[in-house]
């Protein structure tokens, strides 16, 4: 099988963002094939192949974006045709290669997207984005590493992601908080994005927690951003962690309106002003992302 025969689709995002989500939402359309069948649930490229270290090598979650080594574009000097004929072999043993359409997704892809393009030519990228008090709560149960500095990582994260849009041919951006609040208008947009109708609209939605990662509970839990946001408030009861907290809302609520988030007022969305394509268009002005034979750089 050539590696130019396919499309290739890379869903990019930090962990606790709902990459997983859409990944299954994505990975269901008939003409989409998904990693499948790896040794673990999540099916992660990057933990099934041997071109590239995976984020345990870079300190897993939180911490990767720091790490200059983490961070490829298309100057990696693992960008060879051996290495691109290696990666797609690897990868090709948990896809059906007669889809339509590839599907990957690992959480350091949004430092890696300029990488991923140049490997593979006829690439699209879907990334989400979550507000960073969930992202930042939900990663530190993973570690020591403290809230402040999971906070940098976001914007790191997510910096890297603008920094790298101009150069990325197909890109579509949404909100994890949009998804949840209309997952068929944004499932919508982004398989419009891919060039494919929606094939499964009327997402259940419902309150409470998917205890199984999305694997086969496919009902999309509301509310979930409010328990972290009253759990961040509940850390400011002692005086001092009150202190700490404010600081880190104080040094990031600039940085975060940028992708429409409030560190002040966590609950309120607005429009984005990062230039991220599909991301300036959420909330209360929609618009259709690109389909993939668009080019979504600005000239």
């Amino acid at each position: 099988m050539v590696v130019t025969d396919h499309h290739f689709v890379f869903v990019c995002g930090l962990q606790r963002s709902g990459t997983t989500m859409l990944y299954r939402y994505l990975g269901e359309h008939p003409a989409i094939s998904a990693l499948e069948g790896t040794a673990r649930a999540t099916n992660e490229g990057q933990h099934n192949q041997s071109v590239y270290p995976a984020d345990e090598y870079h300190s897993k979650g939180g911490q990767f974006a720091f790490r200059k080594d983490a961070r490829l574009t298309e100057a990696s000097p693992l960008l060879t045709e051996a290495n691109r004929e290696k990666l797609f072999a690897e990868w090709s043993r948990y896809w059906d290669t007669s889809a339509e359409i590839l599907l990957e997704k690992s959480p350091p892809n949004v430092i890696r997207t300029r990488f991923l393009q140049a490997m593979f030519p006829n690439s699209s990228f879907i990334a989400i984005v979550r507000h960073p008090i969930p992202v930042t709560l939900a990663t530190s149960r993973w570690g020591k590493v403290k809230p402040h500095t999971l906070m940098r990582h976001w914007m790191k994260a997510h910096g890297y992601l603008v920094e790298d849009a101009p150069h990325l041919r197909r890109l579509h951006v949404m909100r994890y908080e949009d998804l949840v609040a209309d997952p068929d208008a944004e499932m919508g947009r982004a398989f419009s994005f891919l060039g494919l109708s929606d094939h499964a609209a009327g997402r259940e939605r419902a309150e409470g927690l998917n205890a199984d990662n999305f694997e086969k509970d496919r009902t999309l839990r509301t509310g979930v951003n409010d328990k972290y946001f009253q759990l961040w408030r509940d850390r400011r009861r002692d005086p001092v962690r009150h202190l700490y907290y404010d600081a880190i809302d104080l040094a990031f609520e600039r940085p975060a309106s940028r992708y429409g988030y409030s560190m002040r007022h966590p609950e309120r969305l607005s429009r984005a002003t990062a230039p991220l394509p599909g991301l300036a268009d959420a909330g209360s002005v929609r618009g259709m992302a690109a389909r993939p034979v668009a080019d979504s750089r600005q000239s």
